[in-house]
């Protein structure tokens, strides 16, 4: 009766396609018509997506090699806009099509596996991967006018610190109540109160207190295992964002995200250029405060455990037609740690490279390199090379991971297919992950992160 009950649960429930856009209108809009509620039902739109991902990693020496196969996707359904009024659902589902036994740690250094488990749930590990889940579950609103969208319930958001981070089987999202407006004159104001998380690798909805720690913890300040997983007080997270386009192809962005009982977080974001122009400059800064306990009265237990942390990133960019080139450069400050919940969402930082952050850390210099060819044939490829210089694995105040200095090389290749075969693409990641030369680490400490190769395949089909 369980072998049923997952196909049946993905036929029945709905998802989002490849991007999950939530504020995108369905073809046939009823928002300025009447309709009995029968035929709103009736003439929703049915939206999906199918996913296979192979993935592996090599770990250099002794320590032990993973690779994973899975299967998956969502289905969705999107009612008729009914007075601006639309309906949304959506359920994901996902296959373990034969993987390395990801339950077992590696016998060398006692490390569990770190990307492979992602593509499943991480916070039940087993043999038999096998997984339904619920993901949108919303009631939404669009104005009359079509520039305001209130939309209350289980939702996807796009903002710098909780985003949908897509690079597993499902994207992250949220519940809560969210608005995005635009005025006539290019400026665009969203914001509202988060009080749930459904993180990718998970097949569960959590509250915001209860989504601290799905991931790994890392160590405290005090170099001892953090203990705030299952220890974190908070209602929710209130957050606030503006973004305006000026003269001379100026655009700024501020934001400002407020986690109850831990952190404030406040960001300020200027670029002149665009996609099209010959060069780009853009410059970001971001500062976070503790607010009131951190999480927890008692520090240990605390989430937020330094006072404050102050992070700038800059990039340049250059086009050539299909060719450009991007320069960029970050630095977290020795204050303390910039801290922001994996399970909610990647770096906002210039030089973040797939498949590596730097949450967590403090007293950080990090350089990268984004090589960007479009061929004429419809392939992006991208080069990346990052330097990261990072405090030493003993400096536990600023070191939440215990990570070493390294250097990162990535290649990513892209197609989207057109004509009959819209909807369909497939892409290729290779990263490789070497130690600095200054570096000085164990084996325990480089596992799954240093000396190390990763490769991925993914297709996706949306419609």
């Amino acid at each position: 009766m369980r072998k049923l009950l997952f196909p049946l649960l993905a036929l029945l429930t709905a998802a989002a396609s490849a991007q999950n856009t939530d504020q995108d209108l369905p073809h046939s809009d009823s928002l300025r018509q009447g309709a009995a509620l029968h035929d709103v039902i009736r003439k929703g739109t049915l939206e999906g997506r199918f996913r296979l991902f192979v993935m592996g990693t090599l770990n250099n020496g002794a320590p032990a090699d993973y690779h994973a196969q899975a299967f998956g996707g969502s289905l969705g359904f999107a009612s008729q806009r009914w007075k601006g009024l639309q309906f949304r659902m959506s359920g994901g589902y996902a296959f373990d099509l034969g993987s390395s036994d990801l339950t077992a740690p590696d016998p060398i250094t006692g490390q569990p596996n770190r990307y492979e488990i992602g593509l499943f749930d991480v916070t039940a590990p087993r043999k038999d991967n096998q997984l339904a889940y619920l993901q949108l579950f919303q009631l939404n609103h669009r104005s009359r006018s079509e520039r305001t969208l209130v939309v209350l319930g289980r939702q996807e958001i796009n903002t710098p610190f909780i985003n949908p981070q897509d690079g597993r089987m499902q994207p992250s999202l949220a519940e809560g109540l969210w608005s995005v407006h635009r005025t006539k004159h290019g400026l665009k104001l969203e914001g509202g109160l988060l009080y749930g998380f459904s993180p990718r690798s998970t097949a569960g909805w959590y509250s915001t207190e209860k989504s601290f720690g799905l991931y790994p913890v890392g160590v405290g300040v005090n170099g001892r295992p953090s203990r705030y997983a299952g220890n974190t007080t908070s209602a929710g997270v209130a957050m606030a964002g503006a973004q305006w386009s000026g003269p001379r192809k100026l655009t700024f962005m501020a934001w400002e995200m407020l986690t109850a009982n831990i952190s404030n977080t406040a960001m300020l974001q200027v670029e002149r250029g665009t996609r099209d122009d010959r060069w780009m400059v853009g410059a970001m800064a971001i500062r976070q405060d503790r607010v009131s306990s951190g999480g927890n009265k008692v520090d240990s237990l605390a989430y937020f455990q330094s006072d404050a942390s102050m992070a700038y990133s800059g990039r340049v960019r250059m086009s050539l037609g299909r060719f450009r080139w991007q320069l960029n450069y970050t630095r977290i400050t020795a204050d303390g740690r910039y801290l922001m919940p994996r399970e909610w969402g990647r770096d906002p930082f210039y030089t973040f490279l797939p498949r590596e952050r730097n949450e967590g850390l403090g007293d950080v210099h990090a350089a990268t390199v984004n090589l960007i060819w479009k061929t004429r044939t419809g392939w992006r490829i991208q080069g990346d090379v990052g330097r990261y210089w990072l405090p030493a694995v003993t400096d536990a105040v600023l070191n939440k991971y215990v990570f070493p200095s390294y250097m990162q090389f990535g290649l990513n290749a892209q197609y989207q297919f057109k004509g009959d075969w819209k909807g369909l693409a497939i892409q290729f990641l290779n990263v490789a992950k070497l130690p600095a030369s200054d570096a000085v680490y164990t084996t325990r400490q480089a596992m799954n992160k240093v000396d190390m190769f990763h490769t991925e395949l993914v297709v996706n089909y949306a419609f």
